[in-house]
C-alpha cells in the first residue's frame, strides 16, 4: 500500500527572531530529519518541505542561509523585505505560506506548520474542514499563541526536539563545514557568524501582525 504524504512549511522569520532574542541558533537540518523520522513512524513520507525566508539584498548571510536550506532538502521561497519610510521593516510572508499550503493540500494527508504565529489559525481551520491532519511545531513556551496550539491536531515546541536549538555561544562552524563538505561546498561560512539573523523591526512574536 502506498504511504500517505506529509508536507512541512517553515515560517523562518518567526522562528529566527524568536530564538535570536534568546541567543540561540537553529539547526534546520536536524529539524527536517526529525520530522521525516516521525512521519515515517506514522506511515507517512515527508513528501515536501518548504522554507519561507525574507531577505535583504545587502545581507550576504541571508543568501548563505537560503543556499544552506536548499541543500538540506527544503524548497525555498524568498521575498525581499520591504523598508518603510519610517525605517521599519516588513518581512511578513504569511500570505505566501498560506497560498503554498492551500495549493499543496489536496496532495497531502498531514500538514506540518513550523511557526508560533496565531495568524495561521484560520488557515488551520480551513485545512481541518478539508480533512487534513495538522501538526504544529511552535517555537518555544511563551512565544506561541495559545489559539495556534488549540487549533492543531498535535503540537510540540522546537526547543523540545533534540539537537534543533543550540546556544549561539557555541561555534556552529563545525557543523556548517561538515554540511558544505557533503553538499559540494557552495560557500565557506565565516567562523562565529550568526547564520540566522533577520530584521527584527516591526515584529511581534506570537501575536497577529498588522496586514500589509
Amino acid at each position: 500500500m502506498e504511504k500517505g504524504k506529509a508536507g512541512m512549511f517553515v515560517d523562518v522569520q518567526n522562528v529566527q527572531v524568536t530564538f535570536e532574542k534568546a541567543g540561540n541558533e537553529v539547526r534546520y537540518d536536524k529539524l527536517i530529519q526529525d520530522v521525516a523520522k516521525k512521519c515515517e513512524k506514522e506511515g507517512l513520507t515527508l513528501w515536501k518541505s518548504v522554507a519561507f525566508v525574507p531577505f535583504d539584498p545587502r545581507d550576504q548571510r541571508r543568501e548563505r542561509l537560503i543556499n544552506a536550506l536548499s541543500f538540506m532538502g527544503y524548497r525555498v521561497k524568498s521575498k525581499q523585505v520591504k523598508r518603510l519610510p519610517d525605517g521599519s521593516v516588513k518581512a511578513n510572508m504569511d500570505m505566501e505560506i498560506t497560498l503554498e499550503i492551500l495549493a499543496a493540500a489536496e496532495y497531502l494527508d498531514m500538514i506540518v506548520i513550523v511557526s508560533g504565529d496565531s495568524d495561521f489559525v484560520p488557515l488551520i481551520d480551513t485545512l481541518n474542514r478539508m480533512g487534513k491532519r495538522i501538526r504544529v511545531i511552535g517555537t518555544k513556551k511563551g512565544a506561541v499563541g495559545i489559539e495556534l496550539i488549540r487549533a492543531s491536531d498535535s503540537y510540540e515546541n522546537m526547543d523540545d526536539i533534540e539537537g534543533v536549538i543550540i546556544p549561539f555561544s557555541v561555534s556552529t562552524t563545525k557543523w556548517e563545514e561538515d554540511f558544505f563538505t557533503v553538499s559540494g561546498g557552495v560557500e565557506e561560512f565565516r567562523e562565529g557568524e550568526n547564520l540566522g539573523e533577520l530584521p527584527q523591526d516591526d515584529i511581534d512574536i506570537g501575536q497577529p501582525e498588522e496586514n500589509e
